[in-house]
């Protein structure tokens, strides 16, 4: 069996592929104090003795057991974690199992760096940060607090995510650069949520329960840095609020909801209509078929029944009676032979009591 796509230069073959993925997941089961059957491990440890063979199928029936016995830890995770340990590394390594870590670590002492940095100026304190009112260092200085915050919050969020596929051994290297965008965003996110809520009505002492403009601001931007999509949800309301004061005229909107009412219920009595057409069609094949008369007339039955239960066209409005606006009732019409066109009227056979 060959693989439809060759491996490329360096990269290792399917079956190659295969046998390291075994043996990662017996060692991490076996080390782990989980059972593992004996001709798995005898498939994998055989497999491994001979340079090449024609084992490619009892090793997939053995990787597809593995899989099972290390679940919730993927093989490709295992495999990466193997990789990692082996790889010799320099004096001054950050902790951590993957090259993620260590790099979101980094990022996270920075952040806190510069958060300490920052709040070590002057120009950060009580009373300051407006983006109306200040300029310059002052600005910049407060600013800067704010992204430290901000990635402090952000950095704390991805970790702890992270560290679930860790422990679980789950973790996917294809997600890398997702966690990293989610990062930034969190950072933005702190930033736009210091910047754009107003503090007027946090401020007030602790005593009553107020919150002050200098504990106020980093924290936001902590906070918005840990949860980017609630920053997300507030930015969308605030948008539909805009949008809702630039709407239309109401009875324009009223008029269009009517119209889309009317066109809907225009398609539902065709589509009863087209029902109806189609089971009178079926009844007349039945008919032309010889079908039972009993059958035919309860089919008949129950459309009519369905007729009578939901009518295809709202009902008109019931006439209005003559005597009620003063008009005179229509004369009455007498019938006609067979052969006349048109129905004669009938003077009224009473005369209408003279006024006393």
């Amino acid at each position: 069996m060959s693989s439809p796509h060759p491996p490329r230069s360096g990269e290792p073959g399917l079956r190659d592929q295969l046998l390291r993925e075994c043996t990662e997941m017996v060692r991490y089961a076996l080390s782990s104090g989980t059972r593992v059957p004996a001709n798995v491990v005898e498939t994998v440890e055989g497999a491994r003795a001979a340079d090449a063979g024609n084992d490619l199928a009892a090793l997939a029936a053995a990787h597809e057991r593995l899989a099972k016995v290390v679940a919730p830890a993927t093989p490709r995770a295992l495999v990466l974690f193997a990789d990692e340990s082996e790889r010799e590394h320099g004096r001054f390594r950050l902790p951590g199992p993957i090259r993620l870590v260590r790099r979101m670590m980094l990022a996270a002492l920075v952040s806190v760096a510069l958060f300490v940095v920052s709040s070590l100026s002057h120009y950060v304190s009580h009373g300051s940060g407006d983006v109306m009112d200040i300029s310059g260092l002052d600005l910049l200085a407060n600013e800067v607090f704010w992204l430290a915050s901000a990635g402090v919050g952000a950095s704390f969020a991805m970790l702890f995510q992270i560290n679930e596929f860790i422990v679980n051994r789950s973790y996917d290297p294809k997600y890398e650069s997702s966690y990293w965008i989610k990062f930034m965003i969190g950072v933005i996110a702190g930033f736009i949520l210091v910047a754009l809520v107003p503090l007027d009505g946090l401020e007030g002492d602790a005593a009553s329960g107020g919150v002050t403009r200098s504990l106020a601001k980093p924290t936001l931007a902590m906070l918005g840095g840990f949860s980017a999509s609630a920053v997300y949800r507030i930015l969308n309301r605030l948008m539909s609020t805009v949008e809702g004061l630039f709407r239309g005229d109401p009875r324009d909107e009223a008029a269009l909801r009517e119209q889309t009412a009317t066109q809907r219920a225009a398609e539902e009595s065709a589509s009863s209509r087209i029902g109806v057409a189609s089971r009178l069609v079926e009844l007349r094949q039945q008919i032309a078929a010889g079908a039972d008369p009993g059958d035919v007339s309860r089919q008949i039955a129950e459309v009519v029944s369905s007729l009578t239960a939901a009518p295809l066209d709202p009902a008109p409005p019931a006439p209005a009676d003559p005597r009620d606006s003063g008009a005179a009732p229509p004369p009455r019409t007498a019938p006609v032979a067979d052969g006349e066109p048109d129905r004669v009227p009938v003077p009224a056979i009473v005369a209408a009591p003279e006024n006393p």
